[in-house]
């Protein structure tokens, strides 16, 4: 599959929306007009299916242009899944298609009417399905070059119009010698691959809408793709599909290091996540050792500013967690404003939050077991 713009895969869809209305639409006419001049239950169902695609198809287009709108507030993933609701909409129309007609055969069953047959019309109808299945081998082309759920689905749809052809045209050919319960027999079958590939396209639209699992081989490719030097396991990976747009998250265990190098390992996969597969990714690092020198790098990095007595407790885990001493004698907003500015400056470079307690230095060296600069005041 090309990498495609959004923009370029909506022309894609367009154009395979406009091709099929424009067939569908010729060859509607041409089963109608058959069906009716011969008196062909059979035939007259497969018009209305051959119109249903017609109708399937304005809905892949309007699917196309409505999922293409950008992320807004209340979908930040964008509307890609418009496609499969489409599909959805498809989907149901053909059930309601095919229960109408195979209602239909059944009572053309038990009250035969005269077909008139020909050979010439059995000719034309096979035509139709030719044209059919044509068409169903453009979409099916266009639906791997742009991975469109909304136009396989439309190509299946068809495909078994090509393929419910076939019955009508021999039930066509039968009714010459008389056989008119072919016909019905044949109107049955149409009706029955048309609530079937209804049912098919329902259940593949309706399993990505829930959140389907992902297979297995692009998990595999996620896996290829996160596996660093420091990275020990990964796991739980999940991937969220918004039309063409992948949302995948995962989590991976390191090896212990420092805050800083783990999360830069998690930015490095990340990047070649979003790159190969044209995806949002986000990579959770599970717990793991925290070196020594993080905490004294943290604790630096606070009495660094000269409001701060010491800084003591420091806990590196889901969060940075620690404790500093302050003059007794600070206003409660300066010390507030020390906290929040302190959290700020180590939440950006360590990419975790922070919670900071802040304690007043009573000045008593001697009752202290902390290490404090304040000893040799």
């Amino acid at each position: 599959m090309e990498s495609l713009t959004e923009k370029e895969r909506a022309h894609y869809g367009y154009l395979e929306g406009a091709v099929s209305i424009v067939i569908n639409l010729a060859l509607s006419f041409v089963k109608f007009g058959v069906g009716f001049y011969i008196n062909s239950i059979a035939l007259i169902a497969d018009g209305f299916h051959t119109l249903s695609d017609l109708l399937t198809s304005l809905v892949v287009i309007i699917g196309f242009k409505f999922s293409q709108q950008p992320p807004d507030e209340e979908h930040p993933f964008g509307h890609g899944r418009y496609e499969d609701i489409a599909s959805l909409i498809i989907a149901i129309l053909l059930a309601i298609v095919g229960a109408q007609f195979f209602i239909s055969s059944i009572e053309r069953l038990y009250r035969p009417e005269i077909v008139k047959g020909s050979v010439v019309f059995f000719l034309v109808i096979l035509s139709t399905a030719a044209a059919k299945e044509i068409l169903a081998r453009y979409s099916l082309y266009l639906s791997r070059k742009i991975n469109s759920h909304a136009l396989l689905a439309d190509a299946w749809h068809h495909r078994s119009d090509a393929l419910a052809v076939i019955p009508v045209a021999f039930g066509i050919l039968a009714s010459i010698y008389g056989y008119y319960w072919v016909d019905a027999i044949s109107g049955m079958l149409v009706s029955g691959v048309i609530v079937y590939v209804g049912y098919t396209i329902a259940r593949d639209a309706s399993s990505t809408l829930l959140g389907k699992a992902p297979p297995d081989d692009l998990i595999f490719q996620v896996k290829r793709l996160a596996s660093h030097a420091g990275i020990t396991d990964i796991h739980s990976v999940n991937v969220h599909h918004y039309g063409e747009r992948k949302v995948i998250s995962m989590h991976i265990q390191v090896e212990p290091m420092g805050l800083k190098e783990a999360h830069a390992i998690a930015d490095d996969v990340e990047q070649k996540i979003e790159e190969e597969l044209n995806a949002s990714a986000v990579v959770h690092i599970d717990g793991f050792t925290v070196d020594e020198s993080l905490k004294e790098e943290i604790s630096a990095i606070v009495e660094a500013h000269k409001e701060v007595v010491s800084c003591h407790a420091v806990d590196v885990g889901q969060k940075i967690d620690f404790h500093i001493l302050v003059d007794k004698n600070m206003e409660l907003r300066e010390a507030h404003q020390l906290a929040h500015h302190l959290e700020d400056d180590i939440a950006k470079k360590f990419r975790k939050d922070v919670v900071i307690h802040v304690e007043p230095c009573p000045r008593v060296c001697d009752d202290c077991s902390l290490r404090c600069d304040m000893r040799s005041a």
